[in-house]
């Protein structure tokens, strides 16, 4: 069938099928058709040539590069019966208002400033759910991020209910039947199936044809107009109410997992420091943590310039601080600083314990969660009445398959909410049909040829997914055959069959596509999920599920040493899974899964529990399922770069609701791996971490520190009052904000006695100089996952840190004592250049330093 890129009405009708070609000539259209060569001439008032998608030759030859891959990858599929390039083939034309003609023009569609605000969500809503409820109604295509366990579905139900009651036809599609099954459970969990047809492939219509049903009765949810009107008043008005306490509890999921945090560090500094503080020290009761700090810092500010704590400082002291002992000042300046260190945790501490009780006493005066399942109801009643409004008068169609495309708008009167997989939305119904609002779930699994479909028939489009999570799987075969013709017809890289999903591909061909990222977590034990939140997510994500008591959420089994795995298989963990961990753990009658990379282990592992109830796979297979206690078998004998995939990662470890276990081979591995940072992770929130002769990073004490320390520097935000130290800080945020460096973290002016766990090591000079309180590296980047310290940077000025200067010989200490300890250290000189480089080139010869060791 021809593909047409402009379509040609004469006297108002459409001739465009019958044309061989036209062109303009003054003001007469000239007109050549099919059946032969004479040419026509119309005037310009009968003649309308209407463009389509594909009026411009870059979005045609982008069309056809997608409908030529299509050909390959639907052969791929299935031989004898390609639909995937049917589909494409079936196109006649793609109108201007889809959101097809976008991504191919590549124009970012603007805002629809006549959309009103959302403010019903029948499936109940959280915080960043609302918004990107609200940003899928007013822009014509979104995208909504959505990390393991923050209720996509919830989100997608709340955008379906919203475009039926404003008279909108929905299609809900995914690259897999599961996740379309699941939307449609949900709706037939809350006795609104009947508003959806499961439609797509040939057997689903079938199904669908065969078992139609009546409605059911709706007149139990009539709502008179007042009465409606009076509901939907008190619906909005609590709306309102529940924004500002789900921000309240938004604030208090976010100060637990301070307090767990903090919890967990000042733990480790007094294992550290195993002489408890002075506790006949006493500061003023009530003291803001950060006041500590804030002394903290005015007392070494005194001490660097020489200054002695006379009566009058004693006194202010006292006034500010409410410390009275004079006895405490006569104390070495590192003992002071230690007692204001362990008062600083413990405060904190404090502080947040009773932010915390504030907070919850707000919300439980409120009744919070009476309210929200209130509001919820009274949403769904609304939703409901209109429903009943909609379908009261009518007697349901029975349709037939062939209706299904000829009376395509009649059906979507009926069922306005269309599922179907990404690869058959197309054959669902009319050729010609267009939805109001097409989602597209997974959309980080959906392959761009499919996803192009389904933008084809779509005016409005929300995009659903997770670049974090698994992409959809490309053979090398299907690479090898699509990648020539991509690079045949010379388009963006976004456009890369191979190595683009839809989601990726929109993002990159629109890097400021509208998007929300859902934040709020609800599936996983607290120390699981902050795990994927730093490592993964930035720290964006906000952990609303309840911290348990009931054993270590996290658990590291090594194997004896040896190479175990046999190519993919690796008996060894699996008897370490049977024989150890479950009889260890007490597993036995536990909702448990074991996930694997390999398909070999996975199999393995299913032979050897197939009389139990657990249930083994791979990693790719259990995206989008959960167990309360998760086993992550690696396999490998050393982590490989299939294991080691990043995405992969995230998905095995956010299965685990209450516990994880991983199991890895017990051979010394010192790589810097993704799993790697798992282990030490999980090694550091067990306490049984131990990095050679090195502490752990304190770094929740020193961001505090840093901060009080920056007011006393500038109000400007500056770390130093050296400008050199500014700029080299700014170059290394900018650095870190690298994906590949998002583990690491810097800290300022950190004492290099606090990163010395033996001073046995040192010579008595150089014990001394690492012992002493103002010796320090001006900065310190470190694994953020496990607090492991991974470079030192120096900043020398060219006349301070000359050679043959007092400071250049301490310069040449420090970088001695720290080779001792293995810590790389990185010197700048004000007078050099290339530094982005330089430091860019450092952090990844550390990677690959431990990779080989």
């Amino acid at each position: 069938m021809p593909l047409y890129r402009n379509l040609i009405y004469i006297d108002d009708k459409d001739i465009t099928y019958r044309v061989k070609h036209f062109r303009y000539e003054g003001d007469k259209c000239i007109v050549v058709y099919n059946n032969g060569s004479k040419e026509y001439a119309y005037s310009r008032e009968r003649a309308r040539i209407v463009s389509t998608a594909l009026s411009e030759d870059n979005a045609f030859g982008i069309f056809k590069y997608l409908k030529e891959t299509a050909e390959v990858v639907g052969r791929e599929l299935d031989e004898n019966n390609n639909i995937l390039a049917r589909s494409f083939e079936s196109i006649e034309q793609i109108p201007e208002e889809s959101v097809l003609s976008c991504y191919l023009n590549g124009t970012l569609p603007s805002e629809d400033t006549d959309t009103q605000k959302i403010d019903l969500f029948p499936f109940g809503f959280n915080t960043s759910q609302k918004a990107a409820v609200n940003l899928a109604f007013s822009r014509k295509l979104s995208v909504i991020e959505g990390p393991p366990g923050t209720g996509k579905t919830q989100t997608i139900l709340n955008i379906i209910a919203n475009a039926v009651m404003n008279g909108h036809s929905v299609a809900i599609v995914s690259s897999n039947n599961a996740a379309i099954q699941n939307v449609y459970d949900k709706l037939e969990k809350n006795g609104l199936e009947f508003l959806a047809a499961l439609l797509g492939k040939s057997q689903n219509k079938k199904d669908f044809i065969e078992n139609q049903k009546s409605l059911p009765h709706l007149s139990e949810f009539y709502l008179a107009p007042k009465k409606y009107d009076r509901l939907q008043e008190k619906a909005i008005k609590l709306s309102s109410q529940l924004t500002d306490y789900l921000e309240k509890k938004n604030k208090s999921a976010r100060l637990k997992m301070e307090l767990e945090n903090i919890i967990t560090e000042y733990q480790h500094f007094q294992k550290v420091y195993k002489e408890p503080a002075d506790s006949s020290i006493i500061f003023k009761k009530n003291l803001r943590a950060s006041s500590i700090l804030e002394f903290w810092v005015s007392i070494e500010n005194l001490a660097r310039r020489g200054k002695r704590i006379d009566f009058i400082k004693r006194i202010l002291f006292w006034l500010k601080f409410g410390i009275k002992n004079k006895e405490f000042f006569l104390k070495p300046l590192e003992e002071i600083i230690f007692i204001s260190q362990s008062k600083y945790y413990q405060n904190r501490i404090s502080e947040i314990n009773h932010d915390l009780r504030k907070l919850e006493m707000a919300l439980n005066k409120f009744s919070f969660d009476q309210k929200m399942e209130s509001y919820t109801a009274m949403s769904m009643q609304l939703f409901k009445a209109v429903l009943c409004n909609k379908y009261k008068t009518s007697k349901r169609k029975v349709y037939s398959i062939e209706e299904l495309r000829s009376k395509s708008a009649d059906f979507v009167l009926d069922y306005p909410v269309i599922l179907s997989t990404t690869y058959s939305l197309r054959l669902s119904l009319s050729n010609q049909f267009i939805y109001d609002y097409v989602i597209i779930d997974e959309a980080s699994q959906a392959d761009i040829v499919t996803g192009a479909l389904a933008l084809s028939c779509a005016k409005r489009a929300v995009i659903v997914g997770d670049n974090k999570q698994l992409p959809n799987v490309i053979t090398k075969n299907t690479k090898t055959q699509v990648d020539p013709i991509f690079k045949s017809y010379h388009i963006k890289e976004c456009y890369r069959y191979s190595t683009q999903s839809l989601l990726s591909s929109l993002q990159a061909l629109f890097p400021e596509i509208p998007k929300t990222l859902l934040q709020e977590h609800y599936r996983c034990h607290p120390k699981i999920i902050e795990f994927c939140n730093q490592k993964f997510y930035n720290n964006e994500l906000i952990i609303l599920t309840e911290h348990s008591q009931n054993g270590s959420p996290l658990l590291i089994y090594k194997t004896v040493a040896g190479n175990h795995a046999r190519g993919n298989l690796n008996q060894r963990q699996i008897d370490t899974i049977k024989d150890e961990i479950i009889p260890r753990e007490k597993l036995y009658s536990l909702d448990m899964g074991i996930v694997t990379p390999y398909r070999a282990q996975t199999n393995a592992l299913q032979l050897a529990f197939k009389d139990t109830n657990i249930k083994a796979d791979t990693v790719d297979k259990f995206q989008g399922r959960e167990n309360k206690i998760i086993i992550l078998s690696t396999v490998d004998n050393e982590i490989s770069e299939f294991t080691d995939n990043p995405n992969r990662l995230n998905v095995a470890v956010s299965r685990a609701i209450d516990q994880l276990i991983i199991v890895v081979n017990g051979n010394v591995d010192d790589r810097d791996s993704n799993i790697s940072d798992l282990i030490q992770y999980a090694e550091y929130q067990n306490f049984t971490v131990v990095h050679s002769e090195l502490n752990s990073v304190f770094d929740l004490l020193y961001k505090g520190f840093e901060a009080e320390r920056n007011k006393f520097i500038s109000k400007s935000g500056r770390v130093s009052e050296f400008e050199s130290e500014n700029l080299m800080y700014g170059l290394i945020k900018e650095v870190l904000s690298n994906e590949k460096f998002l583990k690491y973290d810097v800290l300022t002016h950190f004492p290099l006695r606090n990163l010395i766990r033996d001073f046995s090591l040192l010579e008595e000079e150089e014990s001394n100089y690492a012992k002493h309180p103002f010796t320090h590296l001006d900065f310190l980047i470190y694994n953020k996952l496990g607090k492991v310290p991974v470079l030192g940077i120096e900043v020398d000025g060219f006349s301070f840190h000359q050679k043959g200067s007092l400071q250049a010989e301490r310069d040449q200490m420090k970088d001695t004592i720290l080779k001792k300890f293995k810590l790389p250290v990185l010197r700048f000189s004000t007078t050099g250049s290339n530094e982005r480089k330089k430091l860019e080139s450092r952090l990844l010869r550390i990677h690959d330093s431990k990779l080989r060791s």
